[in-house]
């Protein structure tokens, strides 16, 4: 299986889900999961990533991940776009082991957080990127800057991170919302490949950002193209009217959902059941059960009046 190597990354890069069979508790939906590539390749995205926080890597055990690695890169071979696979672990071995995996099957570029259970010590730092580097020479490395990782890069540290390890360090996810942080980043590390998350899509790509992580494309996947290309063509006063208009409406009629504790993937599910575009059984992993029907339904019906025209 060939898939293009991602050394040039940027642009719109759809976070897919990860499709649980609805007939089958646990198992994978592989045909799903072959239809929704089609879909987002027919968006057109600029590549596709699995296995992050929206793609519920945090339930995904070793036979499953590998399963999973292995139909994604099939599909993905299929297409001319790059690939990503999220790898983040509660340990070193989980995380190479997750890498050599999808080596095997094609993929060399990884999102990988910080262990996320006990934060590292700062000497343990320089070391976690030594033992990758070590272990795994082959594999391409796309930090996922959460503080769900406990420990936060700087601007500054990319900067170094890119020196120490040219070949293997070659971008970011930026999961701030603070927009001085992410500027921190973009100024001092423009060597760097950086990508904003949704809500920072336009004044990152303003300071200098390659790209965005999007869980929106796969909900209102011709709307989030539009931004982006805006974005790309520098045509800023329109992106930035669009950016607005996402965050108001996650400011008003997602932060119910968040209070309520429904997060990550279980939240990436019930945005992406909003317009029907991706296939998806609503399936989740224990103990992150699906989000109640009739909070769904208000989250539906709230979608349906503000996005009115635009799906």
């Amino acid at each position: 299986m060939r898939i293009r190597i991602p050394t040039d990354l940027h642009g719109l890069w759809s976070a897919i889900p990860t499709p649980w069979s609805a007939s089958a508790p646990g198992q994978l939906d592989l045909g799903v999961l072959e239809r929704n590539l089609e879909r987002l390749v027919s968006v057109p995205v600029d590549g596709i990533y699995t296995t992050d926080s929206d793609g519920e890597f945090y339930a995904i055990e070793i036979d499953t991940f590998r399963e999973l690695a292995q139909s994604f890169a099939k599909g993905m071979s299929q297409t001319s776009l790059p690939a990503a696979m999220g790898v983040t672990w509660s340990h070193t071995e989980g995380i190479v082991e997750r890498m050599r995996i999808a080596l095997d099957c094609g993929i060399t570029a990884f999102h990988v957080a910080f262990p996320f259970w006990m934060p590292l010590a700062p000497s343990d730092m320089p070391r976690f990127w030594e033992d990758l580097a070590r272990a795994v020479p082959n594999a391409r490395w796309i930090h996922y800057n959460t503080p769900r990782g406990h420990r936060v890069l700087s601007g500054k540290d990319y900067s170094r991170l890119h020196q120490d390890y040219p070949e293997q360090f070659v971008g970011t996810k930026l999961g701030t919302g603070n927009v001085l942080e992410l500027v921190e980043c973009l100024s001092q590390a423009p060597e760097v490949s950086h990508f904003t998350v949704e809500y920072t899509t336009v004044p990152g790509m303003m300071w200098g950002a390659k790209g965005v992580c999007s869980y929106w494309v796969n909900t209102l996947p011709k709307w989030t193209r539009k931004m982006m290309d805006h974005c790309l063509s520098g045509e800023w006063e329109e992106a930035m009217g669009m950016q607005k208009r996402l965050l108001v409406w996650e400011a008003r009629h997602t932060a119910f959902l968040r209070q309520a504790g429904f997060l990550h993937g279980i939240l990436g599910k019930t945005r992406g059941a909003l317009s029907g575009f991706l296939e998806d059984s609503g399936q989740t992993r224990p103990p992150y059960y699906p989000i109640p029907e009739e909070l769904k339904d208000r989250y539906r019906n709230a979608f349906h009046e503000y996005w009115k025209g635009e799906y």
